[in-house]
């Protein structure tokens, strides 16, 4: 019953936790899907704004090399360097600046010349100490406009004829115009977005802080797995805020930026954690409510058993003796019968009868003769010592011994103790001529075969005790003796 109750709650637990997992498992996928859905929209939104502010780049250098003077007009040279630039709404402003980082013309809002110097900025230094760079994306930066926002400089290098370092053109795009496009997602309190450089440093992120931009964390082994991959997702620490995330990354297609959507482990699982709470309240208040139920039902099972098992014995035993009654002898002697077919062996049944007995009832009362009874059952329990031998209340004052693996000669012995035994009580007796009570006792024993008839035994068992009554009573006989044996001579001649 136990093992049932433990396989139930085992199976139990085992559904739910499997259901919990696979609803995990599911969550983490979604908020995975979901990642990178964010990720791919960002990414193609800023591939199309950088490839207008490189375009715009582009027509600038391209409109510097047709300028074959300086003497047009400050309107016309503004529209042939910087036609391309109106359509890149995500710039915040484009420079050309000649070797010596000074200004030579912007796409400014004012067409009119202006003194401005770069030559310390990192978008001028790094196109000037090399010659084959390519676009190159600044680290933020403070902007010298009025406001001064936190910029980052989109660059190429300008070449002369000879191949010589002539300057460099230069869109700026201000992080608060990067930032703005991220304000209208839902990523949760913890959520993120992050822009990095190729080489590790991190341009913007999304919850702005200006204190953890412009980190160079490329040995972040962390940021190292961004670098190393071209696109993927997996969990990790982040190295700027220590909060654990699930992470979808991608390089942009054209550009040496790596974007990253970050999701907060604690959040994504917010809502499982709650369904797991509450699964597995309900399901150990089942698993406690199956062990009870089968500590119930087993302990009433218990009591049933007993009740069972104490009608069965009371339906089996006399109430007067505390012997077996005649049912529980009848049910003994078949099982022993077919036991000593199987082995061969001998089989013996005493009939036992108090002699005078309803003399005795009469004379002394009912009461007397129940203790009497009582007396002579105590005196058979007594005299059988082994395990399988039983003594049985029969009826009346009769009784019956059954004595397995018993001979004859073995049972006329157990028989004549029994009759001496009750002799020896010399409880009064005036109605018998021994003036004490006695028995008489019919002995007999066989060893039956298969298709032997078993009533043959209680047959004989019944003529020896006749014989034994014939005989004078307090006596022992079974059914082939002649001579009178095994009795104490009467006193008298009384019947």
């Amino acid at each position: 019953m136990h093992l049932i109750a433990g396989v139930i709650a085992l199976g139990i637990l085992g559904i739910s936790a499997h259901t919990l997992w696979m609803d995990r498992l599911g969550t983490w996928q979604e908020a995975e899907r979901s990642s990178r859905n964010v990720l791919t929209t960002i990414a193609r939104d800023l591939d199309n704004n950088l490839e207008l502010l490189d375009l715009s780049l582009k027509g600038a250098i391209e409109g510097l090399r047709h300028l074959s003077s300086h003497q047009l007009s400050p309107d016309l040279r503004y529209r042939m360097l910087f036609d391309r630039a109106a359509s890149a709404n995500f710039m915040t402003a484009l420079l050309l600046v000649d070797s010596n980082g000074d200004l030579i013309a912007d796409a400014g809002p004012v067409i009119a010349s202006r003194s401005l110097n770069v030559s310390d900025r990192e978008y001028f230094t790094v196109h000037k100490n090399t010659q084959h760079l390519g676009l190159y994306v600044s680290r933020p930066y403070q902007s010298r406009a009025p406001h001064g926002d936190l910029a980052i400089g989109i660059s190429r290098r300008l070449s002369d004829s000879g191949g010589g370092f002539a300057g460099v053109v230069m869109g700026s795009i201000a992080l608060n115009t990067i930032n703005q496009r991220f304000e209208h997602l839902s990523l949760g309190q913890q959520g993120a977005i992050n822009l990095f450089r190729g080489d590790g440093v991190l341009l913007t992120r999304y919850p702005f802080d200006e204190s953890q931009i412009n980190q160079d964390l490329g040995g972040s082994p962390h940021v190292q797995r961004l670098l190393k991959d071209k696109a993927g997702t997996f969990d990790s620490v982040s190295p700027i805020d220590g909060v654990h995330r699930i992470i979808s990354f991608g390089r942009l297609e054209k550009y040496p930026l790596v974007l990253t959507v970050a999701l907060s482990v604690d959040e994504v699982f917010a809502a499982w954690e709650r369904k797991a709470l509450v699964l597995s309240l309900v399901t150990l208040v089942l698993c406690c409510a199956v062990v009870g139920l089968t500590f119930v039902f087993q302990r009433e099972l218990k009591r049933r058993t007993r009740a069972e098992t104490k009608l069965r014995r009371i339906a089996r035993t006399d109430d007067l003796t505390g012997l077996p009654n005649r049912r529980a002898f009848r049910e003994t002697f078949e099982r022993e019968w077919r036991h000593a077919i199987r082995s061969g062996s001998a089989l013996s049944v005493l009939f036992i009868d108090a002699d005078y007995f309803k003399s005795f009832n009469d004379r002394y009362g009912h009461g007397r003769g129940d203790e009497v009874l009582r007396a002579i059952a105590g005196t058979l329990d007594a005299s059988i010592r082994r395990p399988r031998d039983i003594a049985a209340r029969y009826g009346g004052e009769e009784f019956a011994v059954i004595l397995p693996e018993t001979n004859l000669t073995g049972a006329m012995r157990i028989a004549d103790t029994i009759r001496q035994t009750i002799a020896t009580m010399a409880v009064t007796h005036e109605g018998s001529p021994y003036h004490i009570v006695t028995v008489s006792i019919g002995v007999a024993s066989a060893r039956p075969s298969r298709g032997s008839e078993r009533n043959t035994l209680f047959e004989a068992a019944d003529q020896a005790l006749y014989r034994a009554k014939a005989a004078g009573r307090n006596a022992v006989r079974s059914p082939g003796e002649d001579a009178v044996q095994h009795r104490t001579p009467r006193p008298n001649a009384a019947a």
